[in-house]
């Protein structure tokens, strides 16, 4: 109920409802938790527990069987191997969608999870196995973008069907996966395209984020704002790196004026995150000659100590402007 005491909080500020109206909304919404939950509680459970491990068995059995029986089987063996897991988890996802029990809900985004996975092995095996109009996964760059693609589609249909945090790691996995793809496009892999792809694949899911079109909204706002960091400094070891490098601090320090200015700590958590590596790296490329390895360590850890100093002063304060 952490998003229902902020509306509150701000509705009481702004005079909109009175204490009284304020309390009745409380019983309410958690009278309806209950219910939906059949336990009054989202702690998780023994049920739920064992899916998780029933899931993570179900995995693992996956990968022992590839690792001890895959030179024996065949084509159409190989495939299946994948593919049956993947179907019964998404299949048996869907089921625990089903339940009124949030943690069998949790557990069939869970399962949604390894799906995604096992889906992008399928599909990849697939390709190499029979190579369908000559593409294959392993040196065709046009196999690896179909198999990136192909996953992304899957991942984005399960968080449109789902938007849970379980859905927005699977999300940003493949979008990170997908961008390699488009890296490994050119003759050459490309740094710059894979990196900007990513760059603009997060600053794209921040902006819905922050529009109110993308949640849950902490997972998004930390898993895609450490994408679009992640993208400009994977460009930054482009040929013409210098010119993402520039890029990079100016995109840390958006996130930093970003997260002050909607009193969202997360961005500032990852702005400044994103600035230490990205300074860290450009000293020791740029002056480690100039200033030999121990005073460019020294110069780090003095701005580690800088960034850790301003994340705590920060916090509070954001705290405050979000309960005022």
């Amino acid at each position: 109920m952490g998003q229902l005491e902020d509306y509150l909080r701000r509705w009481l500020t702004a005079g909109v409802i009175e204490d009284s109206t304020a309390e009745r909304i409380r019983a309410f919404e958690r009278e309806r938790d209950a219910q939906r939950t059949g336990a009054g509680s989202d702690r998780p459970g023994v049920i739920e527990v064992l899916l998780y491990l029933g899931v993570a068995v179900l995995a693992v059995g996956v990968f022992a069987l590839m690792a001890q029986n895959w030179p024996e089987l065949e084509s159409g063996a190989r495939v299946a191997v994948l593919a049956v897991p993947a179907m019964i988890c998404l299949g048996a996802g869907a089921l625990m969608h089903t339940s009124p029990q949030a943690g069998v809900n949790r557990a069939g985004q869970m399962a949604w999870l390894v799906a995604v996975g096992l889906a992008a092995g399928t599909l990849a095996v697939f390709l190499d196995e029979f190579q369908p109009s000559g593409v294959n996964f392993e040196d065709d760059p046009s196999g690896l973008l179909i198999v990136a693609g192909a996953t992304s589609a899957l991942a984005l249909g399960l968080w449109t069907l789902s938007p849970s945090h379980a859905q927005v790691l699977g999300l940003s996995g493949t979008t990170f996966f997908l961008a390699q793809a488009v890296g490994n496009w050119p003759d050459s892999f490309s740094a710059a395209l894979a990196g900007m792809t990513l760059l603009g694949v997060g600053a794209a899911a921040i902006a819905l984020t922050e529009a109110g079109l993308m949640r849950p909204k902490l997972s998004s706002q930390l898993l895609f704002g450490i994408l679009g960091v992640a993208g400009v400094y994977q460009a930054g070891f482009a040929d013409n790196g210098t010119v993402f490098e520039v890029l990079g601090f100016a995109v840390g320090a958006g996130l930093v004026v970003l997260g002050v200015m909607r009193q969202t700590f997360v961005y500032v958590f990852v702005g400044v995150g994103g600035l230490f590596v990205m300074l860290v790296t450009f000293i020791f490329e740029h002056f480690e000659d100039q200033l030999g390895a121990p005073l460019a360590l020294i110069l780090s850890g003095a701005i580690l100590i800088g960034a850790v100093l301003l994340l705590a002063q920060v916090r509070p304060a954001l705290r405050q402007g979000q309960q005022a």
